[in-house]
This record gives structure tokens, C-alpha cells and sequence, in this order.
């Protein structure tokens, strides 16, 4: 099924029953925008305390300059 995000806005929980039953669903921004697909996932994903590694390019930081911080701080 394919849709707008206008239309899938109002029928959402309609959607989501589609998804649900297995059912692939096409949302796009307007008629000729990009398109996002949305399936179910079977499993839940695994919760953990574990960063992202795709973030850890994105970290300006390393823990060693924030304990030196943290002691430098303390007088």
C-alpha cells in the first residue's frame, strides 16, 4: 500500500494494523517526494547501556579529559 504523509497522519492506527498483519506500507512526501517504507519488526530489539559505535565518530570527547576535568576542578 502507498500513501502521503497528510493521509497516513489521519489513519495511523489504521496503518499500523496493515503493518501488523504483514502488510508493507509506502509513505510519501507528496506525490513525487521521497518515500520512507515501513515494516514490522518480528523481534524487539535488545535493550543495552552500550553506545551506539555508529556514534562514536560523532563523540568530540574522550573519558580521560573529563575525569582529568572532573580532578582538576576539585581544590
Amino acid at each position: 500500500m502507498e500513501t502521503t504523509i497528510l493521509k497516513a497522519k489521519n489513519n495511523l492506527s489504521q496503518l499500523l494494523h496493515k503493518v501488523e498483519s504483514g502488510e508493507e506500507v509506502i509513505i510519501r512526501r507528496g506525490v513525487k517526494g521521497p518515500m520512507f517504507r515501513i515494516i514490522a519488526h518480528k523481534e524487539p530489539m535488545q535493550r543495552t547501556l552500550d553506545p551506539d559505535p555508529g556514534w562514536k565518530k560523532e563523540i568530540a570527547y574522550k573519558e580521560e579529559d573529563i575525569w582529568a576535568s572532573e580532578w582538576n576542578n576539585e581544590e
